[in-house]
């Protein structure tokens, strides 16, 4: 009886423990994609090679996510280079839809890296 009252409070536990590992690293691999893409448009400074470049980097993730590059180095060097990165997670277990509350889930990574002369 007492091993039945403490299983689903143990279970949503590892859930839990699983559902915030697996969204963590989908928020690691999204800011490393956006670092990749700023340090290629700094160098480069063609938002093409920066988009394929974040794409590239973010092969892991779960779909492809959305690419933007706001600010693009001059063509007279100096400033910097940013690229943002957002992704629309969906969970393992498909949290949004059982938990009240919980709607969709965004993660959004920025990547600035100066400019080369």
């Amino acid at each position: 009886m007492e091993f039945a009252l403490v299983l689903i409070p143990l279970i949503v536990l590892l859930l839990g423990i699983i559902e915030f590992g697996y969204i963590f690293n989908q928020q690691l691999t999204v800011t490393n994609a956006a670092r990749e893409g700023a340090r290629v448009l700094a160098i480069t400074r063609d938002a093409g090679d920066a988009t394929a470049a974040a794409t590239n980097a973010a092969t892991s993730l779960q779909s492809v996510p959305t690419v933007t590059t706001p600010q693009v180095c001059s063509v007279a060097g100096g400033g910097d280079a940013e690229v943002v990165v957002t992704l629309a997670l969906e969970t393992i277990t498909g949290l949004e839809a059982w938990v009240p509350g919980v709607g969709a889930i965004t993660l959004t990574g920025r990547g600035v890296m100066p400019c080369g002369g």
